[in-house]
Formats: C-alpha cells, structure tokens, sequence
C-alpha cells in the first residue's frame, strides 16, 4: 500500500500526544490548545512513473482527557489523482492508561485505499512514565479486491534532553494470495529549544502491494523510506515546518519536500 495511505498515523498521535499535562503537538515544543496545519508537498518519481504533489490540512483539539483530530489530503501520484479524509480520537482512561482509533476513506482513486481503519492501546511506564507501550491492529481495503490486515506495535522513550526515541513495526497479511510482509521504523525527536524542533525518520521492510493504476500493482517487493524535518515557532501563534522525504523500492525512488505552516489557538 502507499506510503502516504494514512496521514493520520496511530503510531504518531500516540507518541507525541502524550495526554494531560504532557499533551503536545509533533514537533511544536509544547505549546497547549488546539492547533491547525497546512502543508504542501512535491515529490520527483523516477523511471517515468510520474511525480507526486498534492496538499493536506489537520485539525487537532486536545481537551482534558480526549483529543480529536482531523484530516484532508489532496494528491496528484502516478498521473491519477484523488482525496482522502480522516479522522482519529484518543483517550486517556488514566494517567497511564489510553487507547487511539482512526478511519480515513479514499474517493474511490486507484492510488489511495477506499477505506483504512486502525485501532491501538498503549501502556505508559516507569516513575517518570518515560517508556511507552503500544500495541494494535489495522485494516486497510483498496478500491478493487487486495486488502492488508496487520498487527501493529510501537515502544517509545522520552528521554532526558527533550529527545524523544521510537522504534514500531507492522506484521501485515495481504489478500488474496496471502502475501505476508513485514515492516519496521524508527524516529527520533529533539527539542532543543520550546520554539524548535527536529526530526528524523527511518523505515523499512517488505510490501505486499501498491497499486500504480487501474490496470497496474507491483506485489511482493522491499522498500526503505527516509525523512528529515524542522519546524521553527515563528510566535506563540505561528509555526513553518519543512520535511525532506525519500522512499526507494525496486521499480523507482521518489524524493522530495514539505512545506507547512501552523497556526495555534
């Protein structure tokens, strides 16, 4: 499936938003409230398959135990085009203790997934509640008959320093054909400063499908992927983000940037 099927990652929303008190935005250093985010972005694609661009927009509002998040994507990708919309929830039963679940669904274009479900539970641990345990599930059906069904699991640190450290992996089984794949990532955060942060972003693994066209699917194929960001606070109110992505598989790479602004409220 394609690397960009959720814009809404579980993984993600359960590490950087710790809840209560700890509750942050990615990458924002801190700042409380709700927040809203622009972004673009344009993507070089080799072999001819064609260049990705496209745009997405996410709203989050935290409260004191629940966070609601919302999301549009817009992309352009191997000369078809199509929109997504998601949603996500997370609550926090205790001060250890939350779950997330999120939907988004596809347009019904070939190169995003018609529907996409998935659901975690997580366990903070230690004195500090510096380690943190997620485990789950998702479900991801195309707009023609392939479907993945996967077990999904994450462990974080929150280290000394403002540096944030995690490792997650994804079991994945395809249909039909019973195709198993597996991947596995890590990223790393560091806050040097509550106006700055930086991150990166390694993965990789197998995949069982990704479809190009109507009439075109590469299956049963190894990829990496790599990102770099920035996000700098401008004010209290404002921030500009800028990611650098590459993501290589047999077939071709495709390398490029996102540009963002946020707005905090």
């Amino acid at each position: 499936m394609h690397r960009l099927a959720a814009m809404l990652p579980l993984a993600a929303l359960a590490v950087l938003c710790p809840g209560r008190s700890e509750a942050q935005a990615p990458l924002a250093g801190g700042l409380p409230g709700s927040w809203t985010e622009v972004n673009a972005f344009a993507q070089r694609v080799t072999n001819d398959f064609g260049d990705w661009s496209g745009a997405y927009a996410r709203v989050v509002n935290p409260r004191a135990m629940d966070t609601f998040y919302g999301e549009v994507l817009a992309l352009r990708g191997f000369r078809e085009q199509g929109i997504q919309v998601g949603a996500a929830h997370r609550h926090d039963w205790n001060p250890r203790l939350f779950h997330v679940i999120g939907v988004n669904v596809g347009d019904g274009s070939p190169i995003l997934p018609r529907l996409r479900s998935d659901a975690q539970l997580g366990l903070r641990l230690g004195s500090r509640k510096e380690w943190q345990v997620t485990g789950g599930g998702s479900y991801v059906k195309s707009p023609f008959e392939l479907y993945d069904v996967a077990a999904t699991g994450s462990i974080a640190w929150f280290a000394p320093k403002a540096l944030l450290l995690e490792v997650s992996g994804r079991y994945n089984t395809s249909q039909p054909g019973t195709i198993r794949s597996h991947r596995i990532q890590g990223v790393s955060i560091l806050t040097p400063s509550p106006r700055r942060s930086f991150s990166l972003r390694v993965g990789g693994g197998s995949e069982g499908w990704q479809i190009i066209s109507a009439n075109t699917t590469l299956r049963r194929f190894h990829s990496q992927e790599y990102a770099l960001a920035w996000r700098e606070k401008l004010t209290t109110q404002w921030a500009l983000s800028l990611q650098g992505d590459r993501y290589v598989n047999p077939f071709f790479s495709r390398t490029g940037v996102t540009l963002g602004v946020a707005r905090y409220w």
